[in-house]
């Protein structure tokens, strides 16, 4: 097992988020559900600011697109070094030649939000990657959730994907422990194009993957070789649940 201080720096991460975003609902309870969602995003913006290099922006908002606007983004990472289109306090409206990372962000997911979710997502990382041939990094993230039945979340990314790399969902995390993300080669080899979703159960450290996945998309390179430092040691394939692929085959 990896040694435990490392595993508790991951679980530090979670306990965060969780701690952060039980703050405001400590004080208004349930009389302004829109308050309390939007704190629960402000909160995964905040830890994602914190670590991204200065050329990366963090907000929430659109991407224009020649086929017309994207949904409204819960986060959205945009490069800083292009002009944005509008820009007022964390609301942002970006062409889509600056999207980086398009994040949604959930209180609870239950099966049916889980699809229609999944779906938001790769049909806007489709519609911003089809404008300006780009792959911005997607993920699911919720606070929350109660099912841990990997099956279900392995079998919806693959149904909202659709097949097509455009569409890729790369990362989700669910509640504390269930996480999952796409891989284009198996991480143990060999370097062959494989296309696959796979699940883990990481107990009280799928917050931390998700954030720290985020991380690797968007700076492979310094991530990747200071991956002792990144990641636990032992990694989380000791924890993996199941797999599916991404096409059929």
């Amino acid at each position: 097992m990896p040694p435990p201080d490392e595993l508790d720096y991951f679980r530090s991460i979670t306990m965060e988020l969780q701690a952060l975003k039980n703050r405001v609902r400590h004080f208004i309870g349930n009389r302004h559900w829109l308050t309390d969602g939007e704190w629960k995003e402000s909160v995964l913006r905040a830890v994602l600011r914190r670590h991204l290099p200065q050329s990366m922006g963090v907000g929430s908002g659109f991407v224009i697109t020649p086929k017309g606007p994207s949904t409204q983004i819960d986060i959205l990472i945009y490069d800083r070094t292009k002009p944005v289109l509008y820009q007022d306090g964390d609301l942002l409206i970006v062409t889509a030649d600056l999207c980086l990372g398009i994040i949604e962000v959930k209180t609870h997911v239950e099966p049916a939000e889980l699809r229609d979710a999944l779906r938001k997502l790769a049909d806007c990382r489709d519609l911003v990657s089809h404008s300006a041939q780009c792959r911005p990094v997607t993920g699911l993230f919720a606070f929350d959730h109660d099912d841990d039945r990997h099956e279900i979340l392995l079998g919806e990314l693959k149904d909202a994907v659709a097949g097509l790399s455009r569409r890729v969902v790369n990362c989700v995390a669910l509640g504390q422990n269930l996480f999952a993300r796409y891989w284009e080669c198996r991480p143990e080899g060999p370097r062959r194009q494989a296309d696959i979703f796979r699940a883990y159960r990481l107990p009280e450290m799928a917050p931390a993957y998700f954030v720290h996945n985020i991380f690797e998309a968007l700076c492979a390179e310094s991530v990747l070789s200071n991956n002792h430092i990144w990641y636990p040691t032992q990694g989380k394939e000791a924890y993996q649940l199941g797999e599916i692929t991404m096409k059929d085959r």
